[in-house]
């Protein structure tokens, strides 16, 4: 099966789309102030990346849209659903020390990342 064509156009819709996502699903679920703000400045952070990474290996537009896109869906679709459990994650730590991550947390985080590093894959290289 070929993957779509999407269109430079279309990629800037799915950009900033997959940043509004970010902000109101992962924001929200962060247990402390400070962790809002550092979750609130990803989208800031991947754009100052992939910019610089697109200017030092010549990556065109669609390429760096693309995986902005890829790179931000993947915490709200790691995240969704998991506030409880990431404030429970938070307030253990800061009473009893380092603590480990929940499970499904990890489980889910880790198949949001693998699962768009695919559709990403897939995408990209057909």
């Amino acid at each position: 099966m070929n993957p779509p064509h999407i269109s430079i156009d279309a990629w800037w819709i799915i950009a900033a789309i997959a940043t509004v996502l970010l902000l109101v699903v992962c924001v929200p679920v962060m247990p402390t102030r400070d962790r809002k703000v550092k979750m609130a400045c990803v989208p800031l952070l991947g754009v100052v990346f992939l910019w610089a990474a697109a200017a030092l290996r010549g990556h065109d537009l669609e390429s760096v849209l693309s995986m902005y896109s890829a790179g931000t869906l993947v915490f709200p679709l790691g995240l969704a659903g998991r506030g409880k459990e990431l404030k429970k994650a938070v307030e253990d730590e800061r009473l009893f020390g380092k603590q480990s991550t929940p499970p499904k947390l990890t489980t889910q985080l880790l198949a949001a990342f693998f699962g768009m590093l695919l559709v990403w894959m897939w995408l990209s290289w057909g």
